[in-house]
């Protein structure tokens, strides 16, 4: 079953249009980007609410993002498969929340 999910605001993010990605802080997001998307699986990610369209896009973690030390720099985050079947134009978006 999925999960009621926080939204968050499109404006809450820096969009780059050339590379179609969000780009966030863990701390903005007051570090609700980890949240499980269905009680069944353990995907976690979060949704994402365009003021422009009213869409609601959510965002699977893919990758977590270490640097050479080891230590979690970010998190990298696709549309989940519903959203892409729901909006096909978000299937080559991507988002990037990264720790501080």
């Amino acid at each position: 079953m999925r999960l009621k999910l926080v939204e968050f605001s499109s404006k809450q993010f820096t969009y780059t249009h050339v590379n179609k990605i969000l780009v966030s802080e863990a701390s903005d997001m007051e570090n609700r980007h980890l949240q499980r998307i269905y009680d069944d699986a353990c995907d976690v990610g979060f949704a994402v609410k365009s003021e422009t369209t009213g869409n609601v896009i959510t965002y699977v973690m893919s990758e977590i993002l270490k640097n050479g030390e080891g230590e979690i720099e970010g998190w990298k985050y696709t549309p989940s498969y519903e959203s892409v079947r729901k909006y096909p134009a978000c299937a080559d978006t991507k988002a990037i929340v990264f720790n501080d």
